[in-house]
């Protein structure tokens, strides 16, 4: 994780203006950096904010991970294509993150761009029984705003840790319900910056993935009507079940691994292979749910990759089941 005098504001921007150059702090000269000196900052209007070596740590619900070399903070669509025209300029991998759920951030951080969709792009209308999503909206919220409203669809998701556009490109679900079964247009942004609109039969939804290409921007929800009072009664059922049985309050990404085919969930698998509070370092497998990998407050994303080798090994081995893993591993 880089030191806090490591990081470095390269914009911040007005939402009701152009891009705002922050002057660069005079760093103290030294050989190594006279041997290696870094690119200048990078001259981008961004109505939001790009910055420069912040730690992911951040910016994931495991609260792991190195720095990003530049983390962007969209304002709208138009900052998505100037982090998109920097990458390009100079060559640099990039990536798109939500709330930073479904991932692992390696302690080295990643060495590109980082466009975390967030306010700005979390748009919420309701046309008729439409809703119109923003990528960046919370799904929590989403499902909480949508049964406030009366319409059904969304409820469900309240226990997703996650921004709509990661739920859609991923297809995420929970409590027997997904994003294939009431998605029925995505807008996408290709790596050029160009948007176009997928309908529902361009889309091919699959567990825990789709065919999306590109980064989503927005979505039409198709929900039905039903009563503000029985959805909200439901989401409370959900909620209570959710806190007593899995570590929602706790560090972690989700789920780890897929559900392989068959009748046993991977939780199932796990806790029968007796791994419950299995550790290494600060990582360990959640006494509450066995599919669950908890920060305990130290570890690293060395830790947690090692217990996630040990638990996929430990089952492979007692089952004969190789677990898939459901959250991305991204970075050096």
């Amino acid at each position: 994780m880089a030191r806090k005098s490591e990081r470095r504001k390269v914009t911040d921007g007005r939402s009701s203006g152009g891009g705002k150059r922050v002057s660069k702090p005079v760093a103290k000269p030294n050989a190594k950096a006279a041997e290696s000196p870094q690119p200048p900052a990078p001259k981008v209007k961004f109505r939001g904010k790009l910055l420069e070596n912040e730690p992911l740590s951040r910016y994931t619900t495991w609260r792991i991970g190195g720095p990003a070399r530049y983390l962007a903070l969209p304002a709208d669509s138009e900052d998505v294509v100037r982090a998109l025209e920097l990458a390009h300029e100079r060559g640099l991998p990039w990536l798109v993150l939500g709330l930073g759920s479904n991932v692992l951030v390696k302690d080295g951080g990643f060495p590109g761009i980082v466009i975390r969709m967030g306010k700005g792009l979390d748009r919420f209308e309701m046309k008729g029984a439409t809703a119109i999503v923003g990528a960046g909206m919370p799904t929590p919220l989403l499902a909480r705003r949508t049964a406030e409203a009366g319409f059904v669809g969304v409820e469900r998701f309240v226990g997703i840790p996650g921004t709509v556009g990661g739920g859609i490109f991923m297809n995420a679900g929970c409590h027997g319900a997904e994003f294939a079964e009431i998605v029925t247009e995505v807008s996408v942004m290709d790596q050029r910056g160009k948007v176009k609109q997928l309908s529902r039969k361009q889309i091919s939804f699959k567990y825990r993935s789709s065919n999306i290409d590109g980064i989503v921007l927005e979505a039409k929800l198709g929900l039905g009507e039903e009563s503000p009072a029985k959805l909200k009664e439901l989401q409370g059922k959900l909620f209570r079940w959710r806190k007593a049985g899995t570590p929602f309050d706790q560090p972690c990404c989700g789920s780890t691994f897929k559900n392989p085919s068959g009748n046993k969930t991977a939780g199932t698998l796990i806790d029968e292979c007796g791994l419950k509070g299995f550790t290494i370092g600060g990582a360990q497998v959640s006494t509450l749910h066995a599919n669950y990998i908890i920060n305990k407050g130290t570890a690293t994303a060395s830790d947690v990759l090692k217990v996630i080798d040990h638990v996929r090994k430990t089952v492979a081995k007692k089952t004969g089941v190789t677990l898939e893993l459901e959250c991305k591993i991204i970075g050096t």
